[in-house]
């Protein structure tokens, strides 16, 4: 991610504040980073003007010494005299605020609140509570807002270095798919096919990834695994996957798979996803609003047995649609070109009324960027239902 892709960011954040009378955001690292490391494009406290240069106050064992190393930021601190994991940000934050002048009249703080495209699991903000006591103290006379608004408008359209990003992840995480697919087998551990996951994914330069890992029997409640799994490959097992390689921005496929035969039941249940998928996919068009979409995407097991779970997000970005909770706030909101999205729906049968813990989860998902005739796929793979004797 080069200054180009800073400066397209920048612009975009820039454009959101001034359009909301925003003299200064502010981004913590502490719960979450993603802010953060979209302004700074590394871990800091980032304090970030409508207009003029930002600054950032860097945490961490060497936080000292990054100082002196070349990024985003130019004007660079430490948050700690000698570098440490132990970071005051609040205090060092407002320091920061009091020593400005002329100060900010109107400041956001990202993560305030929660917010229907950033962040959209965390229903009420994501910032520390004390530190952002310190920081209101240090802005007596400032008005204070949330800058959740600001951030999930600038991330929401993806750039076209941060889709070739996903694209490239993607990849690596259907590396992961294929190598689970091959150790999965009826006697072996459950873990060896985990393990042969996490190790095709584990590359050069990328943080550890993530299986979740869904096993159970079909038609009965399973648990999400976010963990090595116990217990041997059993005949009829069924295991929804969850592949998600170490990147910067969340990245992930989901994939099933299925211990023996698959049952007739199984098999109409996966076709019915693939054809939502491929329904939703055709939907998401710029303009398009997210009711067409999901009826679009449901639509598809009229006069069938089943329903289909309309499931799709952005990762930490929204919309957020999941099992048993609808974001009516944001159906008549248009689809905008260049967002990015896992999109992997998953039938259910009728009678069961709703989706009660994936108890007949084969979704097959993929991310997908919108594109004016559609979206479109940003893996390869085929759609297909792993099964193994």
């Amino acid at each position: 991610m080069n200054v180009v892709e800073r400066d397209w960011r920048w612009a975009r954040v820039r454009d959101e504040m001034a359009a909301r009378d925003i003299d200064l955001l502010i981004a913590l690292p502490e719960s979450n980073p993603t802010d953060v490391r979209y302004l700074a494009n590394e871990n800091g406290a980032v304090l970030f003007p409508l207009e003029g240069a930002p600054s950032i106050l860097l945490g961490g064992e060497d936080s000292n010494l990054a100082v002196d190393r070349e990024g985003w930021i130019e004007r660079r601190a430490s948050a700690t005299p000698s570098g440490s994991t132990k970071v005051p940000y609040g205090a060092v934050v407002a320091a920061e605020l009091r020593r400005r002048s002329p100060r900010a009249a109107r400041v956001a703080i990202a993560g305030l609140d929660g917010n229907d495209y950033s962040h959209v699991r965390s229903a009420d903000g994501y910032v520390v509570h004390s530190t952002v006591v310190r920081i209101l103290e240090a802005l007596p006379d400032a008005e204070v807002v949330d800058g959740a608004p600001v951030m999930a408008a600038a991330r929401h359209v993806k750039s076209d270095a941060e889709v070739e990003d996903i694209r490239a992840g993607i990849e690596v995480a259907e590396a992961g798919a294929r190598a689970i697919g091959a150790a999965f087998r009826v006697g072996a551990e459950q873990a060896d096919a985990y393990r042969a996951g996490m190790v095709a994914m584990m590359r050069p330069g990328l943080a550890l990834p993530t299986i979740a890992w869904c096993p159970g029997a079909w038609g009965e409640p399973r648990p999400r695994l976010v963990a090595v799994p116990r217990g041997r490959v059993a005949d009829g097992l069924c295991v929804a996957a969850e592949i998600m390689p170490g990147y910067q921005h969340v990245v992930q496929v989901a994939e099933p798979f299925i211990a023996g035969r698959v049952l007739p039941e199984q098999q109409d249940a996966f076709d019915l996803n693939i054809a939502a998928f491929e329904a939703a996919r055709a939907a998401l068009v710029p303009g398009a609003t997210w009711r067409e979409v999901r009826a679009a995407a449901t639509a598809v097991a009229a006069g069938t047995g089943s329903e289909i779970c309309f499931l799709l997000h952005g990762g930490f970005d929204g919309p957020l649609f999941i099992p048993n909770d609808t974001p009516e706030a944001v159906l008549d909101d248009p689809v905008e070109e260049g967002a990015v999205f896992i999109c992997k729906p998953t039938a259910f049968p009728r009678s069961a009324g709703r989706v009660v813990a994936r108890s007949y989860d084969v979704s097959w998902g993929d991310m997908v960027v919108v594109r004016k005739g559609g979206a479109e796929r940003l893996g390869t793979r085929p759609q297909l239902l792993h099964s193994c004797a």
